[in-house]
């Protein structure tokens, strides 16, 4: 194990350093701006994420701007992306960092709503060179067709050590991530151009499951919802039935799910507003 670990580590490494993805990010170890760029990346591709990164750090460079601006405002730039909690789960946090800070609540992010375990190491990596694996869907992938194993988790629990042994976690968690994310795909992975594929144990099974269509779907209505009130201070549901041209009981249905994600109030005269 031990010789075969040395090996994806040097090879994964070299290949890092001739074909890393360049993002303005990448050599940051300010904790705001991983948070950030984690929560704008999930479930979004990375190129696209960048985008709005960029959008947000410089209408929000720290947790203070953020905090002291509306949920309206955030929701504003995150327009486009979907999932829309996850712009109010920032928006909280940067309620909670604004009082706190980062180095306070060192080394658990995870009270941070939105934080999970991936995020949580995400900071510690990045931004306080912990000796920590992030766990992200290419990691797990290349990590399980490499060693031809089904629990990464545990296997992960066991070696992290070995794995970043004299190496920079910041470096090779990046590392995996491009390289899964270029060569180990979950589909169609370039195995003859994978400089690992002579020793790689080839475990691979198609996990992904498939996404909900997005035309026609709620999610589709809570983002068309969102955009038609961020330009408007209220609307009731009649008015939006008609300019959305959407039967009731599908608007309910969407203003349930933006309601109970606390981004949207709908009041007793059925008047519609988003949160403050």
């Amino acid at each position: 194990m031990e010789v075969k670990t040395k090996k994806f580590k040097r090879d994964i490494l070299s290949w890092y350093n001739n074909n890393k993805r360049r993002y303005s990010w990448r050599e940051t170890n300010d904790p705001w701006k991983i948070l950030l760029l984690e929560t704008i990346s999930q479930q979004t591709q990375l190129d696209r994420a960048d985008t709005y990164f960029k959008i947000f750090i410089e209408k929000f460079p720290n947790p203070n701007s953020m905090a002291s601006s509306s949920l309206k405002q955030v929701l504003s730039l995150w327009s486009g992306l979907g999932y829309n909690n996850r712009a109010k789960r920032l928006y909280e946090s940067s309620k909670i960092l604004s009082k706190t800070g980062f180095d306070e609540l060192y080394p658990n992010f995870e009270v941070l709503p939105g934080v999970g375990p991936y995020t949580n190491n995400a900071i510690l990596s990045f931004a306080y060179r912990e000796k920590v694996i992030t766990i992200d869907t290419n990691i797990n992938r290349v990590i399980s067709r490499y060693f031809g194993i089904k629990d990464t988790k545990t296997f992960l629990n066991d070696n992290t050590k070995l794995l970043l042994d004299k190496v920079s976690s910041r470096d090779l968690n990046q590392a995996i991530m491009d390289f899964g994310s270029l060569v180990c795909k979950s589909k169609n992975p370039l195995c003859s151009i994978c400089p690992l594929e002579k020793v790689c144990k080839k475990n691979i099974v198609n996990t992904k499951k498939k996404q909900e269509a997005f035309s026609g779907s709620n999610r589709e209505l809570r983002g068309d919802l969102l955009k038609l009130l961020l330009s408007n201070n209220k609307l009731s549901l009649k008015k939006i039935e008609k300019t959305l041209s959407v039967d009731r009981e599908k608007l309910l249905k969407a203003t349930t799910t933006l309601e109970k994600d606390g981004i949207i109030t709908v009041k007793k005269n059925n008047l519609v507003e988003i949160n403050s």
